[in-house]
This record gives structure tokens, sequence and C-alpha cells, in this order.
């Protein structure tokens, strides 16, 4: 057997202990870049996740005041529908009979339109004076409306018809409710006086709209009758456009609501 010379065992053991300290270290170095990356990545995905969370956080916020701002608004009340409501109340009242007007009641009021008529009056609300509040109208065939209104709490009667010679109605015309006057029923004329009330029961405006034919045999008008409007003469075409422009308000026109 070969002999080995003692220097050259101890550089063969020193050249193998280098080879075993490279290849360690270039595993140790291998393993380090792997492990940074991760953690970069990871720190990336929480600074992504954080936003998100704030954005969450806020949305919560406004989501949990907005219920405070619905709930404002649906506790405020208009002020007109609140009055109107309170007048309704007192309408339904003396419509049976538990307030009375001028020391009557209602039943006793109207007790002529089921002795003079067999029939009873019929009721239904509207704006006359256009305060955005319904006005009770109480039909009473031949002379027309009563009309009441309430103002301070009270009930009180705001027009009504005079006989047959001035029944009451109510028009609409150029964007106004008017309270008329009117007959239409006796012969040799067709006389109609319109009148608008403001929310204070004030008279605002008055209009008489006239034709007279005391001569005509058939008891008709024509070119040849006396038209006037606010007494000035007019001809028989703008008589009649005028008439035309009036729209009549009954219990089924647009606006009137059923009275119980």
């Amino acid at each position: 057997m070969r002999k080995i010379k003692k220097g050259n065992l101890l550089a063969m053991l020193t050249a193998g202990l280098c080879i075993v300290a490279l290849i360690g270290c270039g595993s140790a170095q291998s393993e380090d870049p792997a492990a940074t990356e991760t953690e970069e990545m990871t720190g990336q995905a929480l600074i992504e996740v954080e936003p998100e969370s704030e954005t969450i956080t806020e949305t919560e916020e406004d989501a949990a005041s907005e219920p405070e701002t619905t709930s404002e608004e649906e506790s405020s009340e208009d002020p007109t529908d609140e009055a109107s409501s309170v007048d309704h109340d007192i309408y339904e009242k003396f419509l049976k009979d538990e307030l009375k007007l001028d020391g009557k009641t209602y039943s006793e009021i109207f007790s002529f339109m089921e002795e003079d008529f067999g029939t009873e009056p019929v009721a239904f609300y509207y704006d006359v004076d256009e305060d955005k509040k319904d006005e009770l109208l109480v039909s009473t065939l031949f002379y027309g409306y009563n009309i009441y209104d309430v103002r301070d709490g009270e009930l009180l009667l705001l027009d009504c018809g005079d006989g047959t010679a001035a029944a009451c109605g109510v028009y609409k015309a150029n964007g106004h409710v008017y309270v008329s006057h009117s007959d239409f029923s006796h012969s040799g004329r067709q006389m109609l006086t319109l009148t608008r009330y403001n929310e204070a029961g004030k008279v605002v405006e008055t209009t008489d709209i006239n034709a007279e034919y005391w001569d005509d045999e058939d008891d008709m008008y024509d070119e040849n009758s006396d038209f006037t409007y606010n007494g000035k003469k007019i001809t028989m075409q703008e008589y009649e456009d005028h008439m035309n422009a009036l729209e009549f308000i009954d219990p089924d026109s647009e606006g009137a609501k059923p009275a119980p």
C-alpha cells in the first residue's frame, strides 16, 4: 500500500472542508430570495386589503346615518295637510249631526229636501277658495249649493243659493274657481254672477255675464238679444265664448271628493 505523506493529507482535508463550506453557503443564499419574496408579497396584500376595509367602514357609517335623515323626512308634515284633516273632522261631525250650525243640525237644515223633493242632499268636497283645503258643498237641487268652510276651528256658511233666481254653483275658469249665482230657469233672461273668494273668505273678483231676450216668443236668445259682460255690451259670439270657457263643478268633477 502506497503511503501518503502527512503534508499531502493535510492539504486534501483542507480542500474538502472548503468545498463543503462553499456548498453550504450556496444553499443558504438560494433560500434567502424566496423567503424575502414571500415576505414582500404578503406585505403588499395587507396594504391592498386595508383600503377596502376603510371603504367598508365608511359605507357602514353612511348607511347608519341614512335612517336618521329618512326619519326626519317622514316626521315632517305639511301644515296644509294637517289643517285639511282637522277641517274634514269638523265637516264629518256636522254631517253626522254631532255639530250644530246656528243652532241646527245638518238633518234639520236640509229636512226640506225630503219634504219638498223626496230625496236627500248630495254632499262632496272641493277647494272653492283656492287655499289648498277642501270646503264642504251640499247640493240642494233647484237652489244650488250650500258651501261650508272652516276658519279658526269654527264651521261657517261661506255662500248659498237664494231661491231659483239666484241658485248657487261653482265654476272653474282661467285657472281660478268661482262661486256663482245664476238664473237660468226664468223666461227672457240668463243671468250669471261669478265671485272669486280668497283663503280669508274675502271677495277678490266679481264678473257678470248676462243675456236678455224679453220679447222673444220662443224664449231663446239670438243675435238681436242684449248681451253684456260686466255691464259692457258684447256680441252673441262673445257671450257664448265666455260661457263655453266655464266648467261647472259637480261631485263627478276632477278634484271633487265624496263626503261620507
